[in-house]
């Protein structure tokens, strides 16, 4: 008969490595801005490499100036939170090269912008046509987003045109392409 171990301390307990969960094991691999310097491990570095395909640190701060460009100073705590949080959705967009991480930093300026213009329209304590500009701008900016997606997705994709096939029985009539009802069209209204 195996000899049972003895219970284990509240001290030993406490010293025990964590597990990491995946979540945690990816943000480790994400190196952080301390003010203007890239804090990097060579972990960081060979993850930054497989993810944004760059390990630079000047390229990397600049992608992510443009991605926080207008909205926060890059000096001080603010700018190093908001350097920091557009690396990690940076990382989480995986752009497969240099023109892919520009876009994808654009995206984040995007989004930022159409938030606060957002926030700012939808403040009832500001005037009226203040409240419209913002809203309108919101929505310039969403549909510029919208492009900026399409844009990546024919990147990643080769431009390629994905037709889907359906199996279409005797005496039935298949349609491809966009299709709009015309006059008089089909419901009896």
């Amino acid at each position: 008969m195996a000899k049972r171990k003895p219970a284990e301390s509240a001290a030993e307990v406490q010293h025990a490595p964590a597990v990491q969960t995946e979540r945690e094991r990816r943000a480790a691999l994400v190196p952080t801005f301390k003010g203007n310097t890239l804090e990097i491990s060579p972990e960081q570095r060979d993850h930054m490499l497989e993810t944004l395909h760059t390990d630079h640190g000047e390229v990397l701060r600049s992608t992510l100036a443009t991605a926080i460009s207008g909205n926060v100073n890059l000096e001080g705590a603010d700018g190093e939170q908001a350097m920091n949080t557009a690396l990690r959705l940076l990382v989480e967009l995986q752009p497969a090269n240099a023109l892919e991480r520009m876009l994808c930093a654009q995206f984040i300026a995007c989004d930022k912008a159409a938030s606060q213009c957002l926030n700012i329209g939808g403040n009832t304590g500001n005037d009226p046509a203040s409240r419209r500009k913002y809203m309108s701008l919101a929505c310039q900016f969403q549909g510029l987003l919208v492009r900026q997606v399409e844009a990546l997705a024919k990147l990643r994709n080769g431009n390629q045109q994905i037709v889907k096939v359906v199996h279409v029985h005797q005496g039935g009539q298949a349609i491809v392409g966009n299709v709009t009802r015309g006059e008089g069209g089909g419901n009896g209204r």
